[in-house]
């Protein structure tokens, strides 16, 4: 992705209403991605967006109805382990909590992901946990059969492995399937490849942004103008 393209992709937020949902992969002091940022540069950019569109929306409230004023909610996509090393400090000094959309058999393997034990920990912490898939393929080049078994058996293995009851999903590559194989009551979040629609009117394509890299000086206007998208009429 060029610069000038994943600063144009970022600029559109969520749907007027709804929350402003922020996606990343790594925060690490060295990673090159489009959705990494170092410790520090995460750190701006969470000030940055608490202070410009409005306070943290707790994942916990994700199932009720929509906030009456701008929330941001925060998510991370395949549970890596630095996301714990790095980000969650900082979002603990902010009082942040965030949904993190794990690869179900990569926890079992530990390494570089999260295992079971320390997701375990994170949602005693308050953080929620979703699922990004049992393994990360792009849903749209399966079958209707592994797309379900992608989907339905990662949802199946979290509430087994963790108790939680009806997790989030995350599409990996945000691809969602082409299959009818999201169960009803899933929230299911996308990219920024996903259109800005109301949640109650496309819940299982949300759609998710991102702070563009190496961008930090337009992040505060590009944070003004998500929270004046929240106020605009709907289409």
């Amino acid at each position: 992705m060029t610069v000038p393209e994943q600063v144009a992709r970022a600029v559109q937020g969520s749907a007027p209403g709804w929350p402003l949902v922020l996606y990343f992969h790594h925060v690490h002091p060295d990673l090159d991605h489009y959705t990494s940022l170092t410790p520090r540069a995460f750190a701006h950019g969470l000030e940055t967006v608490l202070e410009h569109v409005g306070p943290a929306l707790d994942p916990a409230e994700l199932d009720g109805p929509p906030p009456d004023r701008p929330t941001v909610l925060i998510t991370f996509d395949d549970g890596h382990r630095d996301t714990l090393d790095h980000a969650v400090p900082i979002l603990d000094e902010l009082g942040v909590k965030a949904l993190f959309f794990v690869i179900a058999e990569r926890a079992d393997a530990g390494g570089d992901a999260l295992t079971w034990a320390e997701l375990a920990d994170l949602r005693r912490a308050g953080h929620r946990i979703g699922s990004h898939t049992l393994t990360h393929r792009k849903l749209p080049e399966l079958p209707p059969d592994e797309q379900r078994r992608e989907i339905t058996g990662s949802l199946a293995v979290l509430e087994d492995r963790l108790g939680v009851q009806a997790p989030p999903l995350a599409y990996p590559y945000g691809l969602p399937p082409t299959a009818p194989v999201v169960p009803p009551h899933t929230l299911a979040f996308g990219t920024v490849k996903a259109d800005p629609v109301p949640w109650t009117r496309a819940p299982h394509a949300i759609r998710r942004t991102y702070l563009p890299v190496g961008h930090e000086p337009s992040w505060p206007a590009l944070c003004r103008d998500w929270r004046h998208q929240w106020s605009r009429p709907s289409p």
